[in-house]
């Protein structure tokens, strides 16, 4: 898995990543939660990931699922197929 963690670190600053557990809501007993300001990091670092070494014969990958934060206040836009504008860091 040391080339798995290796992967990883290449994508420090562009992704963050929270690992989270739960028993009984699902098949797994824990989940990989990265954040992204833009989706196409998540392919990237997935596919790479995919194959390296050891995941590409001993790793099960589960189901992915990819969200879009809104303000609350920008609901409305979103629901009418308005993308909302992602708000800078720090403004």
């Amino acid at each position: 898995m040391n080339e798995h963690g290796l992967v990883g670190r290449r994508y420090a600053g562009e992704v963050k990543q929270i690992i989270t557990g739960s028993i009984g809501f699902d098949d797994w007993e824990w989940g990989v939660d990265i954040f992204a300001d833009d989706p196409l990091v998540f392919k990237k670092l997935i596919y790479e990931m995919r194959f390296d070494e050891v995941s590409a014969v001993y790793a099960l990958f589960g189901s992915f699922y990819v969200g879009l934060r809104c303000p609350a206040n920008r609901l409305p836009q979103l629901l009418e197929g308005e993308l909302p504008k992602h708000a800078e860091a720090g403004a």
